[in-house]
């Protein structure tokens, strides 16, 4: 406990408020996740969900996004305004401790093990393609070669002139998560790629999203959740464009940096956030308790048998042939998913309640670039769980739309109660860092500036940051000016503030 005494001959004069304002709302709770909407995808979620002891909104994430990569290649999936890729963008939002990277690594296992497998015999291939190229520069140099070929597009020359092609890099996951990192991952691999990180902070705070490249990565994004043809324009070369590649993506990110994410007007005005499925578990710490009984002990083995079906399946629709455009290597041309009559129409009672609810003053006014796309979102999640079950799917019917639009009002739902928090800003999120380690941590009734740098979080300790964060802190109510002098941690304090305390409201 600090020490705080009174000076003799001092004063102190209160304008202590009955009731401080908060900083910002409070989230409130989440709606329970209709699991058995997820169909087919449903038992391997709550496996993941007992094997770690997480959110069960965490292990519905990782699979989903895993599901989509497995079969985005696949298929295209017809829509209220056309046909759309099935990929799916998810961000999942929470703090450390929370078990994110353990959800992460048994979804994303059967990749794993199909890039291990791929990347070996690339290293071999990559070896004979080198062998080649040598004996077909040697040729060259030497002025042999052999007779003529006729192109596919009636372009005449020897087989010389054309070399060994490269073989593709045939891996999934993709840690370059830049616009460049992306086109030159597209133009030299396999077309159908994911970006899977437990460490999404490192994608919204690294290069791609630095201020300047904020807008073209946000649009390099959108443009690959749309399908659009992947363009790259540099002033030192001439435009080159990618046709038929697909890309799921999820990103895992802590809730200080979720805010900046939500409330970054570039990201949202480009519509990037309106194209991801974001979730925002409450915390399961403290509850994850070991009980080694045998229900628990048998809740485990059937989890994993689970978890061994669920591999089975991701790696053999990975390993299913590639719909190509002739004459291509790696131009997808997907069939199409068509909607059932049925389908058809749930999907538009759907958006006709969906629009109306984006009303000024409705449930969606503040999301509406969101709202707007959740037919689309309901349409691909209906699509990839209906290709999970079974691959060779002619149409989505009634009952699996009814499967995309259960989870789709429930990711409209978690939206809403996400951005009801507000989206504070930097300085709102300082102070009630601070607010709530002056609570937690200072026993005392008063406290000063120089206690909060000597011994406050280590990340607010400059004069700057503090003189802001105290200001905010008296405009709400949590901190009132004392008048007077004061000793506070062994020093005579002419400047300090009496704390108002949340627990010790009414």
């Amino acid at each position: 406990m600090q020490n705080t005494k009174f000076c003799k001959g001092e004063s102190y004069v209160s304008t202590l408020q009955t009731e401080p304002t908060p900083l910002f709302g409070e989230m409130r709770s989440a709606e329970p996740v209709p699991l058995a909407a997820t169909g087919p995808l449903a038992e391997t979620i709550l496996a993941i969900a007992t094997l770690t002891q997480a959110p069960v909104e965490i292990a519905m994430q990782s699979v989903l996004t895993v599901a989509s990569t497995a079969t985005q290649a696949l298929c295209d999936v017809e829509t209220l305004g056309g046909t759309s890729p099935i990929s799916l963008f998810a961000m999942t939002v929470a703090r450390s401790g929370e078990r994110k990277s353990a959800c992460d690594s048994l979804a994303i296992a059967p990749i794993l093990q199909v890039d291990r497998e791929r990347n070996i015999q690339y290293c071999k291939d990559k070896k004979h393609f080198e062998a080649k190229r040598l004996e077909f520069q040697k040729r060259q140099r030497s002025g042999s070669g052999g007779g003529f070929d006729v192109i596919d597009d009636g372009y005449r020359s020897t087989k010389e002139d054309l070399g060994p092609e490269p073989p593709l890099v045939p891996t999934i996951l993709v840690s370059d998560a830049t616009a460049e990192g992306l086109y030159r991952r597209f133009e030299h691999g396999t077309p159908s790629i994911a970006v899977m990180t437990d460490e999404g902070g490192q994608f919204f705070g690294g290069y791609a999203m630095k201020p300047e490249n904020t807008l073209k990565s946000s649009a390099a994004f959108s443009s690959c959740w749309d399908g659009k043809p992947v363009n790259r324009s540099r002033a030192s070369s001439e435009q080159t464009t990618l046709y038929g590649k697909r890309l799921s993506m999820h990103l895992m990110v802590q809730p200080g940096i979720a805010q900046s994410v939500l409330g970054n007007p570039v990201i949202k005005d480009q519509g990037l956030l309106s194209r991801m499925l974001v979730v925002w578990p409450e915390s399961q710490i403290g509850n994850r308790l070991i009980v080694n009984d045998p229900a628990r002990a048998a809740e485990v083995s059937a989890a994993r048998e689970t978890m061994n079906e669920y591999a089975r399946r991701i790696v053999e629709l990975l390993n299913v042939e590639l719909p190509l455009h002739p004459g291509t290597r790696a131009d997808l041309s997907p069939r199409v998913l068509k909607l059932s009559d049925a389908a058809r129409a749930k999907l538009v009672g759907f958006y006709n309640e969906v629009e109306k609810a984006s009303r000024k003053g409705r449930a969606f006014e503040y999301m509406t670039g969101f709202a707007a796309k959740a037919p689309e979102h309901a349409a691909r999640i209906a699509a990839v769980l209906a290709l999970y079950a079974d691959e060779t799917t002619k149409e989505i019917t009634e009952e699996m739309i009814s499967r995309g639009i259960s989870l789709m009002n429930w990711y409209l739902a978690e939206m809403s109660r996400i951005l009801d928090t507000g989206c504070p800003n930097v300085d709102l999120r300082a102070a009630e860092e601070l607010r709530c380690w002056i609570e937690d941590r200072w026993e005392d009734e008063f406290i000063n500036k120089r206690a909060m740098l000597k011994s406050g979080p280590g990340h607010l300790r400059d004069g700057k940051t503090l003189d802001i964060c105290i200001k905010l802190l008296v405009q709400h109510g949590w901190l009132v000016k004392g008048e007077g002098k004061k000793i506070i941690d062994k020093a005579v304090s002419s400047t300090f503030w009496r704390i108002v305390r949340s627990s010790s409201l009414p």
